[in-house]
């Protein structure tokens, strides 16, 4: 079972910064407060997985340590073993994000109402994980006093000895509730149906959402970096730029956009201002082994001998991604 307290032990330490997420007075609290939400978020997920009792040893015990088990990692470890929902992980990684614009100064107003929606969906997941094991009744009985269905919660007067009806009833409408409740958990986004569309190769598919999120979102940086790579997919090279100079622009010092401006020059044969592109995003974030996958790419197709430099020093996953092609 769930140990929910432990597991939300670190979001509760840093209930002064969560309450910051929506009484910020300046973009320097803001940054603050999304990187201590972050920071709590990660602690509070490698403690899911370390609490898991059927979780692997070598798991378990690598769980705490983002050196022996890196976020993307634990996110898969967590989905794998269904300890998050889908719509919870990509909620994870985009507070990640998030959390490493913060660091860089780049912070969004939007990045305060993401945080606040992974600490209560992470809360309200865990809290009903630790349930999992009550019946179902009682489950449901503790959503709705915790406020956790969109129904406000009403007395019920015990049943008179003989309203046997009123008494068969009551428990199938906890359950009701309680279906209610899963569903609002891990209903998917608009952002994760489209994320899903792309990875299944729907490329068409993800491009309309896409284009719709962006549409309805101007800040969000995500939608664009997507479009862009399902501009170069499909040979359309200056609609790609188009959507990484919109991205840029919202996000000046983020990784992701310049990794993205790395493969979008490597594809127009332009090995050097790719490599300076991957060298930026490794100088914003030197932990996320994507960015030095594309550098060493980049120095190879310039033929400088870094490349192999670089490689020979690189974590096991890195040297990994080069026995297969990209």
């Amino acid at each position: 079972m769930v140990e929910a307290d432990r597991v939300l032990q670190p979001l509760q330490e840093t209930e002064n910064s969560i309450a910051k997420l929506g009484e910020y007075e300046n973009s320097a609290e803001l940054a603050s407060a999304v990187e201590e939400t972050w920071r709590a978020v990660d602690r509070s997920l490698r403690l899911l997985l370390r609490t898991d009792p059927a979780a692997p040893d070598d798991l378990r015990l690598a769980a705490l340590s983002p050196a022996e088990l890196p976020f993307e990692r634990l996110v898969l470890a967590l989905r794998q073993r269904d300890l998050i929902s889908l719509q919870l992980a990509g909620r994870v990684h985009e507070l990640q994000q998030a959390a490493e614009r913060a660091r860089t100064g780049a912070v969004r107003a939007a990045d305060a109402d993401q945080a606040r929606a992974v600490v209560d969906q992470l809360r309200a997941e865990v809290q009903a994980a630790a349930g999992a094991a009550k019946p179902v009744v009682e489950v449901a009985h503790q959503a709705v006093e915790a406020g956790r269905v969109e129904e406000p919660a009403r007395m019920v007067p015990l049943p008179r000895r003989h309203s046997i009806r009123r008494v068969l009833l009551l428990p199938i409408v906890l359950v009701i509730l309680a279906i209610m409740f899963v569903w609002g958990v891990t209903r998917d986004s608009p952002m994760d149906r489209a994320v899903t569309a792309f990875r299944s190769n729907r490329l068409a598919q993800a491009e309309e959402q896409f284009r719709e999120i962006a549409e309805d979102d101007p800040d969000n940086v995500d939608a664009r970096l997507y479009l862009a790579r399902i501009y170069r997919r499909t040979n359309r090279p200056e609609d790609a730029a188009r959507m990484l100079r919109e991205a840029a622009a919202i996000a000046p010092n983020d990784d992701d956009v310049e990794r993205e401006l790395g493969w979008f020059f490597l594809d127009r044969n332009q090995p050097r201002s790719a490599a300076a592109h991957f060298r930026k995003a490794m100088e914003l974030n030197p932990d996320d082994n994507a960015n030095l996958i594309g550098l060493i790419t980049s120095l190879r197709r310039l033929g400088d001998p870094e490349a192999e430099r670089l490689l020979a020093q690189a974590p096991p996953d890195v040297r990994a991604a080069f026995t297969t092609t990209r």
